[in-house]
């Protein structure tokens, strides 16, 4: 290994040295860049530019005062950004929410770092009477969080500001850390009311569901009704965000909830139920619920048809036919009302073509009138949804039976595609 000279040495200390008094002077320079009286949104920009590098080396980036001074620029920034706003200026609203953004993670790290350990004359930690626990002081922490409190509320503000430019992940982000800010106990300034967090949480359930993630959505919405937050549209959006990860279970469960709470001012949460109870076979239990929700609302079309299913599982189609008829009397573009109707009809001639012992024309004649009496409620559910295939397959027979040659081709080349 080759020796190093004297002066080698000499010159090698030296230039390290100067290595950490430039990384120092960058930090002083940015810090007398921010101090005039005429910034703009680009002077803060290129202050902090200049202090980017100080925030990578090794020998100031473990300095609260880089942190400090990096958090003090952006905060700053935002506010020349917010002073641009009220004169009427044009501004990058992405650019001025993501300063304050920032911000928060430099003063977080400003924080950690900002702790030094009080020692007595020997060199051994001082331990505090009171705690019991070695004492520290800090340097920068009061600056730090003041700057923070006196721009708590702008987190809200920006978090609303982002997302009204659909910067999703920014508008989560924003919200994200005013909550956090409120949950500190190191300064009473901090307080918030529950309330307040609770529709600042609800609002970050939708930027978390704009931004895809679901699951964060359903907690955060949980989150906001637990903390007073209880609107309808709570429920709403977190039964959208369960309906889009296919979580039956969550939805029942949280349509009972909201049920309870609403009602049948909003017929989806009872629909909700109902149909959970008819996927389970429990058709009294359905059909009890049903009968409340028509008491409220005689006239509710997706109703009367249901409950005209629950009757028909628990009886026949004759005591259901009702219960149908009324649903398209209400609503006749029903699709499953019409076609709940004309498949009674529909039945109705199957049956008679089953267990008649006419044939030929005598049989059509006895047959026929009741396929006409199915045709049009068939027809008229086809129009408004064609995708029913057992509506399909009766229409086709009716067509052939009717010799409705044309009306037969004309579904054959619709189904086709």
């Amino acid at each position: 290994m080759k020796r190093l000279t004297i002066i080698s040495l000499i010159t090698l200390i030296a230039t390290m040295g100067f290595g950490t008094r430039a990384q120092h002077n960058l930090v002083a320079k940015a810090k007398k860049a921010i101090d005039g009286l005429t910034l703009t949104v680009d002077s803060y920009t290129s202050a902090f530019n200049t202090l980017s590098p100080a925030l990578t080396n090794d020998e100031t980036r473990n300095r609260a005062e880089t942190w400090a001074l990096a958090s003090r620029i952006k905060l700053e920034q935002y506010d020349k950004y917010m002073d641009n706003i009220k004169v009427g200026k044009k501004i990058d609203t992405k650019a001025m929410g993501h300063a304050l953004i920032d911000a928060y993670g430099y003063s977080l790290t400003a924080l950690k770092l900002d702790t030094i350990r009080v020692l007595d004359r020997k060199g051994n930690p001082q331990i505090d009477k009171k705690t019991k626990r070695p004492k520290v002081k800090t340097k920068y922490s009061k600056e730090v969080i003041s700057r923070l409190v006196d721009h708590h509320n702008d987190y809200r503000v920006a978090g609303s500001e982002l997302y009204n430019v659909k910067d999703w992940e920014g508008a989560y982000t924003a919200w994200e850390y005013y909550c956090r800010l409120a949950q500190r106990t190191d300064d009473s300034r901090w307080a918030v009311a529950d309330s307040v967090i609770a529709e600042v949480r609800y609002y970050q359930g939708i930027a978390a569901w704009q931004k895809g993630d679901t699951i964060e959505a359903i907690k955060l919405f949980e989150t906001a009704r637990n903390g007073g937050y209880d609107r309808k549209e709570a429920y709403d959006y977190a039964l959208v965000c369960m309906s889009e990860r296919g979580d039956e279970q969550g939805i029942v469960k949280l349509a009972g909830e909201a049920y309870a709470k609403f009602g049948t001012s909003d017929p989806q949460y009872i629909r909700i139920l109902i149909n959970d109870y008819i996927n389970r076979s429990e058709l009294s239990s359905a059909s009890d619920l049903i009968d409340e929700a028509l008491s409220n609302n005689s006239n509710d079309d997706e109703l009367l048809n249901l409950k005209g299913m629950v009757v028909e599982q628990q009886s026949n189609i004759e005591d259901a036919l009702p219960y149908y008829q009324r649903c398209i009397e209400q609503n006749d573009s029903n699709a499953q009302g019409q076609f709940n109707v004309g498949r009674y009809y529909y039945n109705q001639a199957v049956n008679t073509r089953r267990n008649s012992k006419l044939v030929g024309k005598r049989l059509a004649k006895l047959v026929n009138p009741i396929y006409y009496q199915a045709m049009p409620y068939m027809e008229k559910s086809y129009a408004i949804n064609p995708n029913n295939p057992e509506l399909v397959n009766a229409l086709r027979d009716i067509y052939y039976r009717l010799g409705e040659d044309k009306k037969l081709q004309a579904i054959e080349r619709e189904t086709k595609h």
